[in-house]
Parts: C-alpha cells; sequence; structure tokens
C-alpha cells in the first residue's frame, strides 16, 4: 500500500519534472515554485487547472527569485497569460496567493532564513550540478521549515 507522503512525494517530482521542461532547468526557484503550488492547491482542495483558481505571486521581478513563477505556473497551470496568474513585485519576500472564486484562499510565504540561506549557497556565476544538488535538497525539505501558511 502506498502512503499520502509516498504519493505526495511521486506528485511533486513529477511536477517537478514537468516544470523543469517548461522552464528549461532544475533550480531551487523553481522547485519553491512548485511546492508552492501544490500547498495551495492541497489547502484549497482544488485541482490544477481549476477553472476557478487563481494566484497572486509576490517577488522579486529577477531571476533567480522569478523562477518560482514558473514553478507555480507549472503546479497550479494558472498562468499569465491564460490571465490566471498575477505578479506583484516584491524586495521583502517571496509569497502567492491563492483563490478560488467563492473567496477561499490560502497565503503560502518562503521562510525568510530559508530565503536568506538560498542567497548564500547561490553564489552569481554557479554550475548548474550545484543548483541541481541544492534544487534536489530544497524539495526534500519539510514543509514547515521552508513556508509559512496562512488561511
Amino acid at each position: 500500500m502506498v502512503s499520502s507522503e509516498q504519493r505526495l512525494g511521486r506528485h511533486l517530482a513529477a511536477t517537478i519534472e514537468k516544470a523543469v521542461d517548461f522552464h528549461g532547468h532544475l533550480g531551487p526557484f523553481l522547485v519553491m515554485g512548485v511546492r508552492m503550488g501544490i500547498i495551495g492547491l492541497r489547502h484549497l482542495k482544488a485541482k490544477q487547472g481549476d477553472a476557478s483558481l487563481r494566484a497572486t505571486v509576490s517577488v522579486k521581478p529577477s531571476v533567480p527569485f522569478s523562477c518560482v513563477i514558473d514553478g507555480i505556473q507549472a503546479a497550479t497551470k494558472c498562468t499569465v497569460g491564460n490571465g490566471k496568474l498575477k505578479l506583484r513585485s516584491s524586495l521583502k519576500e517571496i509569497s502567492a496567493v491563492f483563490e478560488l472564486s467563492g473567496g477561499k484562499r490560502v497565503k503560502v510565504t518562503l521562510n525568510s532564513a530559508r530565503l536568506a540561506e538560498l542567497r548564500r549557497k547561490i553564489p552569481k556565476t554557479v554550475a548548474s550540478e550545484k543548483l541541481e544538488e541544492i534544487a534536489r535538497a530544497v524539495a526534500s525539505l519539510p514543509e514547515e521549515e521552508l513556508f509559512t501558511i496562512q488561511k
């Protein structure tokens, strides 16, 4: 029998794989975006591509931070192009608010200590192998260590 944790792990891995195909490479901020999207869907009891789902992402509008956006798009199918994803520039935090048309919402915010740690780990010029290693570490961190979730 497959546990819910194993199912979640498989779903996360499959969604990350799709996000990499969309984005072009594996990196820690892409993985964070995927995880944020999955958390939003789970807390709203919504499905990927739900017609009433909307997302507002607050992030610094530069690479590598903006990679979070592609992860959220891949996980939720809320995109800038379909009008279901809105962007807000934020130098203070990386967060996403997921909402259903009925008013149900959840905000997922990256832990500021983890963000600072990632900023230190990722130098300006870094080999893709190192980025992938950091991304895999981000994928395996416990959710409560990475994010604050507010309903």
